[in-house]
């Protein structure tokens, strides 16, 4: 019985063939880890995703004797990481809320406003229809695991157990957006 003889691939081909392979995926590696360096160190080293969470919300308040219950919407945030957010646009139903100054003495209700407060900050008032803050420093920066409220006025009340969605929108154009009910805290 005669064998005949197969010829494989050429030694010199193999090799040539295996660091084609190598080289490839060195490339691949390459790109993939040049382009994940590249993002962090242009925001600074940190990840660029900014967050934002619901730490409470009181959409039945009506404070001191201003009788405008689910008029007023008071929404305290907790920026938990990993990057700073400066909140620049606030939304409410889809439309575009309208930043105020904080007043400090009894103002009448202006709709579809909102103010960016510190957490300190506490809302009051003395006459129906009117509010006022303790305070009118504004905050619209949140450092990390930074706590601060926004606060969304109604010139008429909206109907009870409805649900609103709110989006609070960064300088950055990150969004946030949350579900409330009128006239429920949580």
């Amino acid at each position: 019985m005669k064998f005949q003889r197969r010829r494989g691939v050429s030694v010199i081909i193999a090799t040539l063939l295996l660091i084609a392979i190598s080289v490839s995926a060195g490339v691949i590696v390459y790109v993939f880890v040049g382009g994940l360096a590249g993002n962090l160190t242009r925001s600074g080293g940190q990840s660029v995703t900014e967050k934002m969470s619901v730490q409470s919300f009181n959409f039945e308040i009506s404070p001191g004797s201003c009788g405008c219950a689910q008029e007023v919407l008071e929404m305290y945030f907790l920026n938990p990481g990993p990057a700073s957010t400066i909140i620049s646009t606030v939304y409410f139903d889809g439309a575009l809320l309208a930043i105020g100054t904080p007043p400090t003495s009894n103002t009448p209700l202006v709709n579809d406003a909102f103010y960016l407060l510190p957490s300190t900050t506490t809302l009051a008032s003395t006459a129906a229809g009117d509010i006022y803050f303790s305070a009118n420093t504004q905050q619209s920066s949140y450092p990390v695991t930074s706590v601060g409220q926004v606060v969304i006025t109604f010139t008429t009340a909206l109907t009870y157990n409805s649900a609103h969605t709110v989006k609070i929108v960064s300088t950055t154009g990150a969004q946030n957006i949350f579900t409330v009910e009128a006239g429920i805290s949580g």
